[in-house]
């Protein structure tokens, strides 16, 4: 395997005959990352995708690999108790034979559907009590835990007697600077959501030392930051930026209209004015067809890492370099064979070229 950490994620809106397949491939490939998935909302119907159970699903993943890491990242303490979370991952985990790392994180896109007034159940608080849970729960120990949001009892149970891990790792799905502080508190990982740049890995990687330092906590210098990264690899650069540039419009428009984090945008280095037109796509209604919006500059300054194997190679490591110890690849194609294709291709040509942070 590589010696960087680089990963490869899917949502779970994609068919699971297909998951597997992809999963195969990345073990196949050498990806010391590992393979993560996604969860997907029935939001994502406007784009004619339907979506599947990320548990349902990361089953299905165990069962097509027998060595790589295989991850959640993410999924939302808002849609599920953190005792059902904690089974949930716990079963994925033996299923796995001790291989899962579990991703939480707010999900906004998908907690607009239920009844929960984010004002009130603050995300870092909600995923703070969600975390002491699962971790009481895993540990397999007696516990009884009453905190603002959520509360549970259980009796204990020698999981480790069993053969069960009592530790799984907890990654927290990260995008602005309290959740990312939070990260650096109680989580094993850091997961940066997608449309990132160097400039943003360096601002998250200082709210999460920050969150570290008031904890009285010291990160190891490789603990995880995972960033999701649009990604098409192939020996056409044109084709490969065709297959990222619909789904770089889509990210935009989520962090104009749902994320709502300038951070983000500005960290890519161009003016508040190139945003303008995506916008007016919001304001007209017309925000899901905004591909023809996005240019290559665009993709280039947020770090998509789409293009020849030698391009994909140079982004990539820019992003290392920056920080970001675990690229996840969010494999972008038009079939099933182009996805493949970039898995194959990236693991055979720019994974070998790629060196830790310089």
């Amino acid at each position: 395997m590589s010696d960087v950490k680089v990963a490869v994620i899917f949502k779970s809106y994609e068919p699971l005959s297909a998951i597997q397949k992809y999963a195969a491939q990345t073990e196949a490939s050498g990806y010391a990352g590992g393979f993560w998935i996604a969860e997907a909302y029935h939001w994502f119907r406007s784009y004619g995708l339907e979506a599947r159970g990320c548990f349902t699903t990361l089953a299905a993943v165990a069962m097509a690999t027998k060595k790589i890491p295989i991850g959640l990242g993410i999924t939302s303490p808002y849609m599920r108790h953190p005792t059902i979370q904690a089974s949930e991952a716990a079963g994925i985990d033996e299923l796995s034979n001790g291989r899962f790392q579990m991703g939480i994180g707010v999900g906004k896109v998908g907690i607009e559907y239920l009844e929960y007034d984010i004002d009130v159940m603050k995300p870092v608080p909600v995923h703070q009590e969600s975390i002491d849970i699962m971790r009481k729960v895993w540990s397999g120990e007696q516990y009884s835990y009453k905190g603002d949001f959520f509360e549970s009892s259980m009796p204990a149970y020698d999981r480790k007697g069993d053969g069960l891990r009592t530790d799984i790792p907890i990654y927290v799905g990260a995008t602005g600077p309290f959740m990312q502080r939070l990260a650096g508190r109680s989580s094993d990982g850091m997961l940066l959501a997608g449309l990132t740049s160097p400039k943003f890995v360096e601002y998250a990687i200082d709210n999460m030392k920050k969150g570290a330092e008031k904890a009285g906590r010291t990160l190891a210098d490789d603990f995880p930051v995972g960033g999701v990264i649009l990604a098409a690899c192939s020996k056409d650069g044109a084709k490969a930026k065709g297959f990222t540039r619909s789904y770089t419009g889509t990210y935009i428009v989520n962090k104009l209209r749902n994320i709502k984090n300038d951070v983000i945008l500005a960290g890519s280095g161009l003016p508040s004015e190139a945003w303008d037109p995506f916008r007016e796509a919001i304001k007209n209604g017309t925000a899901d067809n905004v591909a023809h919006l996005v240019t290559d500059e665009m993709q280039r300054k947020f770090t998509v890492i789409s293009g020849t194997p030698d391009e994909c190679a140079e982004i990539t490591q820019e992003l290392i370099d920056a920080g970001l110890n675990m690229p996840m690849l969010e494999v972008v194609g038009a079939t099933e064979a182009d996805n493949l294709e970039t898995v194959r291709l990236f693991g055979e040509a720019v994974l070998p070229k790629l060196k830790p942070k310089r």
